[in-house]
């Protein structure tokens, strides 16, 4: 079986050690080095080709965001999850538009919610730690106040199982939550996830939350 193959960019050494210590000890997770700043990171990505780079937005030379939007423009296949101490709206959804797949916080994130994080954007999926979350919510409910969307003309067709499974991902919670609170499989909730993406053509889960939002499918 292949390993995740994780790279980390950040310019303090202690959240480069600490990180490391987290993911050495697991056996499906090689780590490839570190970098201490966006440029040699990006020299870094080109030859090692990581399948995941987990890098801070603040550093000397080129932000976490602008490194995000080069491996985008490049078409490097690599995933980016940001892990920073700045989760305000403007840095969460420039953080998505230039193309990350996950974003956690650095104060309140553990072992398991970073592993978690890596699996599942590794497995094709974005990861949103729920204060990341609520802050993309917030700012998708006000943009929809400002105005309608002609969307609304759409005909929705989900299930009652469909809008339960997308009310949890609107308030936030990850694959593994939304299983644990409906009590069925992982594989049944992604299953029906799919479903709901095939329905409306979305391309990624924030496209999801943001369209249910809008156009009021489910009741926060």
């Amino acid at each position: 079986m292949a390993k995740i193959k994780v790279m980390l960019v950040d310019d303090h050494q202690i959240i480069l050690d600490g990180v490391k210590n987290m993911l050495t000890d697991e056996d499906d997770i090689e780590f490839v080095g570190c970098a201490a700043n966006g440029r040699k990171a990006l020299e870094m990505i080109q030859n090692k080709l990581p399948d995941i780079v987990i890098s801070d937005i603040s550093m000397p030379d080129i932000t976490g965001i602008e490194l995000t939007q080069m491996i985008s423009d490049m078409k490097i296949p690599t995933q980016v999850l940001i892990l920073s101490m700045y989760n305000t709206e403007d840095y969460i959804l420039n953080a998505i538009k230039a193309g990350a797949k996950g974003i956690l916080p650095k104060q309140d994130t553990n072992k398991e919610m970073l592993l978690e994080a890596i699996r599942t954007i590794f497995g094709g999926d974005e990861y949103y730690a729920p204060s990341i979350s609520k802050n993309i919510m917030k700012s998708y409910l006000s943009n929809a106040k400002k105005g309608t969307s002609s969307e609304h003309n759409k005909k929705y067709s989900l299930t009652l199982r469909e809008k339960e499974i997308l009310k949890l991902y609107v308030e936030g919670f990850s694959n593994n939550e939304v299983a644990d609170k409906l009590n069925i499989s992982i594989r049944t909730v992604e299953t029906h996830k799919n479903n709901i993406m095939q329905k409306f053509e979305f391309k990624s889960t924030v496209e999801m939350i943001k369209f249910a939002l809008k156009n009021n499918i489910v009741s926060l």
